[in-house]
């Protein structure tokens, strides 16, 4: 059973995924491409919504990408979404592509569709007319364009207004989802069929939005194969409960929303070179380029120097889009210095900066392996020649811009991301990943995490949300098993990949002993049930012997029959109220395993 916090209401069940009103494009069309994008997540009367401002972000920054200009607001209510909309209209009555995207609550009512603005009440169903907007607004706003018309409308997920809606007439009715439409020389995209509900997700975006956001940008990939690709990734994601429908048709010709790469005017990649096998000749650079962009993750790139000597990107393109690799809230926040810190590792690394900068020509002194004033203004002054955001602080694309590729630490061959994501398991396939991770990956399923090696095995640190038990039954259908850390080296590796993701962290305080703690994964490490003593019946699932811990102060301190503390965690703790942001797990904690917010898996790779 889903929670349902974690579905988006109503009316228009096209989550990303939209109602697309589509007329062929005027020869003589030469007009801009123009987006209005909305997400409404702060609603007064009724529980937030957690993703459409994440959506209706990320939504903005790829259209952006590809060449729209886009007008983006947070939270409108009814009197701003009706200017917002009237003032869209005049901008896309010239435009090649007129395209309004809707993040939020949707509602029907009597086979009409309507969208609701964040002051709306809805006390009973006469109030729809007077509190919301209907769809069909939105379609008629941008109607007069003589080009391309999309409307998405990401407002599918359960209706949280019908348990205080009176109802004005029995024979009035309220439905389930957005009603199926029959357009005329339209094409309507739902992210779910009409009458069905949408999942808002347990990420940052909704799964329809995620897959429209990872086919959104692919150079060459047809308007319609691009919505089947949609509708394949979204099923998928939901595991075949939510099937994305399109209504209408297509015309005949090909609509590109980006056009296919030219190989022969891109020159070469900034990463090291490595000696490694390229794709396959069914498998091209250009579809290596796209699966990168995709996946737009560090192993996602360093995959891509692999398989090819040259590049298919221009080199300050391939810069921005590594700099995108960190999370908007890290780049909101400035705490640069976490990015910084997944990615060098001791003063060594550092001091290979400083004297890659100095042979760029930017005078950092002497190389020292310390990120003092001096390093931190070589730093932003190559920034600025790259074009990049001046942080002064190392990334991906800092490194890749003066040649040095990632290394990870003593024993270590990689690590996907310093954050968790949603593995893209085709594009990995496409990048060259091996056929043993990639089908590990894919046997978890979609959800968020980080992967890596470490002397010889595969470690994957996962966004779970449920018990340690049903964890490590799922992790073994897989190959896998709970991690066991046997060596002060594997603990460190297993924090480093967990460090600078919140996702994998949860924040508390217990009145009783005014404690503060920072709770993060859960692991391998158990109590044996037959063992009463605090300390003593401790093992690894793995039946790797006991030949290393780490505890915090005083723990173990519960037995099993009282406390039922038997399974083992990463955790901070620290008397009294205090900021925990900054604080990073690296000791354990005996914790019931009755709830994992997140897990480290391990298995062995051939």
């Amino acid at each position: 059973m889903i929670p349902e916090s974690k579905w988006r209401s109503g009316a228009c069940c096209l989550l990303v995924g939209c109602l697309l009103l589509i007329v062929p494009l005027a020869a003589e069309a030469k007009g801009e491409r123009v987006a209005l994008v909305i997400g409404n997540s702060a609603y007064q009367y009724v529980p937030d919504l957690r993703n459409p401002a994440n959506d209706a972000e990320d939504i903005s920054k790829a259209l952006q990408r590809i060449g729209f200009v886009v007008t983006q607001h947070q939270n409108l209510n009814y009197t701003d979404m009706r200017i917002t909309l009237r003032d869209f209209a005049e901008a896309a009555a010239n435009a090649e592509v007129a395209l309004v995207y809707f993040a939020g609550h949707g509602i029907e009512i009597e086979n009409t569709n309507y969208l609701i603005p964040v002051n709306a009440a809805l006390k009973s169903d006469r109030d729809v007319e007077f509190e919301a907007i209907r769809l069909d607004t939105i379609v008629n706003a941008i109607a007069g364009s003589s080009g391309l018309k999309i409307v998405i409308v990401d407002a599918c997920r359960n209706n949280p207004f019908l348990a205080q809606m009176k109802k004005a007439s029995n024979t009035r009715s309220i439905g389930r989802g957005l009603a199926a439409v029959e357009p005329g020389g339209v094409v309507v995209g739902y992210a779910a069929r009409g009458g069905t509900l949408a999942q808002d997700g347990d990420g940052r975006n909704s799964p329809y939005a995620q897959a429209f956001l990872e086919h959104v940008e692919q150079p060459g990939l047809e308007l319609g194969k691009l919505f089947r690709k949609v509708r394949d990734r979204v099923f998928a994601l939901t595991d075949g409960y939510q099937e994305p429908f399109v209504y209408g048709s297509l015309p005949g010709e090909d609509i590109f929303l980006v056009p296919k790469v030219e190989q022969a005017a891109l020159p070469a990649l900034g990463l090291q070179e490595l000696d490694v096998p390229v794709l396959q000749p069914q498998e091209t650079r250009e579809d290596a380029l796209a699966a990168a962009m995709k996946v737009n993750t560090v192993r996602g790139w360093d995959l891509f120097a692999r398989s090819h000597r040259t590049a298919t990107l221009s080199e300050p393109e391939m810069l921005k889009r590594m700099a995108q690799i960190t999370p908007a809230w890290i780049r909101k926040s400035g705490r640069f210095d976490e990015i910084e810190a997944a990615l060098l590792q001791g003063p060594s690394q550092k001091k290979e900066v400083q004297q890659s900068l100095n042979n760029a020509g930017f005078d950092v002194g002497a190389p020292d392996g310390v990120f003092g004033p001096r390093t931190r203004s070589g730093i932003k002054a190559l920034q600025a020649k790259l074009g990049l955001e001046q942080t002064g602080y190392a990334d991906l694309a800092v490194l890749s811009g003066l040649g040095i590729r990632p290394q990870a630490e003593d024993g270590a061959n990689f690590i996907s991301n310093p954050f968790a994501v949603r593995q893209n398991i085709s594009e990995l396939e496409v990048l060259g990943e091996s056929e043993e991770v990639t089908q590990i990956l894919g046997c978890l399923g979609l959800r968020k995490s980080v992967y890596g090696t470490f002397r010889g095995n595969l470690y994957i640190a996962l966004v779970y949300s449920g018990s340690v038990q049903s964890a490590r039954s799922e992790a073994q259908k897989c190959g896998l098993d709970l991690a066991a850390i046997t060596s002060a080296a594997e603990n460190a590796f297993i924090v480093r990949m967990i460090s600078s993701d919140p996702d994998f962290f949860e924040m508390g305080y217990d009145s009783k002993t005014k404690i503060s703690y920072k709770a993060g994964p859960y692991f391998g490490f158990r109590k044996d049930p037959k063992e009463d003593g605090a300390i003593i019946g401790w093992r690894w699932f793995s039946g790797e012997p006991v030949s290393y811990t780490n505890w915090l102060p005083s723990k173990p301190n519960r037995t099993h029959g009282k406390g039922n503390k038997s399974f083992a965690q990463f955790q901070y703790e620290a008397r009294g109220r205090r900021d925990l942001d900054d604080v990073i797990p690296t000791k354990w904690f005996d914790g019931s395993g009755w709830y994992a917010r997140s897990v480290v898996l391990e298995g062995s790779l051939k």
